[in-house]
């Protein structure tokens, strides 16, 4: 995906986890999305139901979560029904591209390299990276005290956090995961020392799963704006789905939201 300090921030609309996905293949039409949509009466929204809160599996097999919130919310103010594809995160760029999807809701952070393959909405939030390492290990008070040979960082693949350990800490081995959750377990289980993800995620993971064995070094060392991605030959969904954006915002909607699925401070901070 991926996905502020505790800066867990809402960015302003006028301001992408996690979040990768490879670029390639072509669109396969120049008709706008929009148009698309609204033939077939559902948008399709592809996602990579592995970031909580963002998006994740729910006991009915269904994902749930702040995105899905949202992309129902587009959906209902484009009048059709909503189709949600989870799909792997480091080909859902493709699945964007291929028309297997009209849009990407997935806390997909906003990248130079992406946006010459995917054209991005107005910000609805923000996240940064951050690093989770087990409790008590004192060796680590910084991020850059993990730019080390000696020194095991878990990410996941395709994503900003990767991406930002190989410009931030490029003497650090990286071991690589499909999902952050493998790499948290990977901390735990000292096989590495320590994971770098967005803040967001982490703070859950490590409150509701491992509190007693991880910790946190909660402030952001990157700052990121998590946005929708639609093809680049559809203008009229993009400028709809920026109305909707902006709607949701004026009218507090999206505040709401956020304190939903990360808490009251995330509202605050903006």
């Amino acid at each position: 995906m991926r996905r502020a300090a505790l800066a867990l921030l809402a960015c302003a609309l006028g301001c992408p986890a996690p979040g990768g996905g490879s670029a390639s293949g072509p669109a396969p039409t120049a008709r706008d999305a929009l148009d698309l949509a609204k033939a077939r009466g559902k948008l399709v929204v592809a996602m990579n139901a592995s970031y909580d809160p963002f998006e994740v599996m729910g006991p009915d097999g269904q994902p749930v979560g702040f995105d899905v919130d949202l992309a129902r919310a587009i959906a209902k103010d484009l009048g059709v029904e909503l189709e949600l594809r989870n799909v792997k995160w480091d080909g859902i760029i493709g699945v964007l591209r291929t028309g297997k999807a009209d849009a990407i809701i997935s806390g997909m952070s906003v990248t130079p390299e992406r946006a010459e393959a995917v054209a991005f909405s107005t910000p609805y939030f923000q996240v940064g990276q951050v690093v989770v390492k087990r409790k008590g290990d004192e060796r680590f008070r910084s991020y850059r005290d993990l730019d080390s040979p000696d020194v095991t960082v878990a990410v996941e693949q395709s994503t900003t956090g990767e991406q930002a350990c190989k410009k931030m800490l490029p003497r650090a081995k990286l071991l690589r995961f499909e999902k952050v959750t493998e790499a948290c377990v990977a901390v735990r289980q000292k096989k590495a020392d320590a994971v770098v993800f967005d803040n967001a995620m982490l703070l859950k993971y490590v409150s509701q799963k491992a509190k007693d064995e991880l910790e946190g070094l909660w402030e952001p060392f990157t700052s990121e704006d998590i946005a929708v991605a639609v093809r680049k030959d559809s203008p009229k969904l993009l400028a709809a789905v920026n109305q909707t954006l902006a709607r949701l915002r004026a009218s507090g909607e999206l505040d709401a939201l956020i304190v939903e699925h990360f808490g009251e401070a995330a509202a605050q901070r903006k």
